[in-house]
């Protein structure tokens, strides 16, 4: 688990797409922001939109995404849910708003972990 984590953090200091990952406590229900992650950069790439826990002041922390869009041209992560839900989602990502969901990582088809969406709480802010 500790091999999975460490290549995590390394493929996110590469500034590589992050993979999902569903295990440990990102795979517990919980809180989660998607969207815009509140990261800004002079020069691409950027993770400027993702999922995250969120951190005391309401954004992402560099390095524990657990997806990124790092050249703003990625779509949102695999999802599941209420249509209305992921439609909201969806249209949030397009206009780089974040949305606060309660949810969790799950397993999907080829170990490919997906967000299953329970409910939209609001937009993103301080927790």
């Amino acid at each position: 688990m500790m091999t999975a984590v460490a290549g995590f953090l390394v493929g996110m200091l590469a500034q590589a797409p992050a993979p999902f990952v569903a295990d440990s406590a990102a795979g517990a229900p919980g809180r989660l922001h998607i969207g815009d992650t509140g990261i800004r950069c002079v020069r691409m790439p950027c993770p400027s939109r993702g999922v995250y826990q969120p951190g005391e002041n309401g954004h992402a922390v560099r390095g524990q995404l657990l997806y990124a869009d790092p050249d703003g041209v990625k779509g949102p992560p695999p999802m599941m849910g209420d249509e209305k839900l992921l439609i909201a989602i969806r249209e949030a990502w397009d206009d780089h708003r974040c949305l606060a969901v309660d949810g969790r990582l799950i397993g999907g088809e080829d170990d490919r972990p997906v967000l299953r969406v329970d409910r939209i709480a609001g937009a993103c802010g301080p927790e």
